[in-house]
């Protein structure tokens, strides 16, 4: 692909930033990376964990349309993997 081609593919990535609560640890990040991945059109994922607060910073980067609802959705199924663990979006 061309150095042009490359900007203009670029230039159809999109950036969505929250926090999730009930982040606790490696595995918990890990986990919402996985499930994140999931969401159709996601390009990537990445998890910034704030382990003090108990909750990550999520940035995802994708194509496309993302409903807070399909993101909801995907964290609850991840809650529902961890009996003592309930991952919530904060929307800001």
């Amino acid at each position: 692909m061309t150095e042009l081609g490359n900007i203009l593919n670029n230039l159809n990535i999109k950036e969505l930033r929250f926090w999730i609560n009930g982040v606790y640890c490696n595995n918990c990040v890990n986990r919402l990376f996985r499930a994140l991945m999931t969401i159709k059109g996601v390009e990537s994922v990445e998890i910034i964990p704030d382990f003090k607060e108990l909750k990550a910073l999520a940035i995802l980067k994708y194509r496309g349309e993302i409903s807070k609802q399909e993101i909801e959705e995907v964290l609850s199924e991840a809650s529902e993997e961890t009996p003592y663990h309930e991952y919530k979006p904060i929307w800001e």
